[in-house]
């Protein structure tokens, strides 16, 4: 059975939007380690369609210049959508009907784990549904005060246990938890 993975860059105080007014100054050789050693372990991105739509729009024309940049290129991409267009990113699929369903059949299918990058309203749809079997967040030492957080209020309690801990790079801090059974 497939693990699904949340990987998600956030503040000291839990914001995740904008990420790129922020995170990107810490992205070093440290965070290209990370992403690399990540992938490695995955074949599959599963992607809401503002972050499918990002990535889309950034990976492809930045082929050969990074590995972990040509793994997520090749390995296939499941985007949730009702409303995405044209999938023309190489190996993207819509995830047809349910989506929580979808999901599941996936994490039954063969194959190694599944990254989920950001997309903040399909982790809370597959919170709800316990399809989340690992979250590494990535706090970067920055207090925004504003924006959207990783966990809306009202969400659903959820206890985790730290697996591992570490240090990437400029102070950002990679925390693993998995939820506790």
């Amino acid at each position: 059975m497939r693990n699904l993975i949340v990987s998600t860059y956030m503040t000291l105080d839990g914001k995740v939007d904008d990420i790129r007014d922020w995170a990107l100054p810490f992205n070093d050789e440290g965070a290209v380690e990370y992403h690399t050693e990540l992938l490695a372990g995955c074949d599959g991105l599963l992607l809401g369609r503002r972050t499918y739509e990002i990535f889309a729009g950034l990976w492809p024309s930045l082929a050969g210049q990074l590995a972990y940049v040509d793994k997520m290129n090749s390995m296939a991409k499941y985007v949730a959508s009702t409303t995405a267009g044209d999938l023309t990113w190489d190996n993207s699929h819509l995830i047809e009907g349910d989506v929580a369903d979808g999901v599941a059949r996936l994490k039954e299918g063969p194959g190694q784990d599944l990254v989920l990058y950001g997309c903040h309203d399909l982790m809370h749809s597959l919170l709800k549904h316990d399809l989340i079997d690992e979250y590494r967040l990535l706090v970067h030492p920055v207090l925004l005060g504003r924006g959207r957080s990783f966990f809306d209020d009202g969400a659903q309690r959820v206890n985790l246990e730290l697996v591992d801990t570490g240090l990437i790079c400029g102070g950002v801090t990679l925390l693993t938890y998995r939820p506790a059974r």
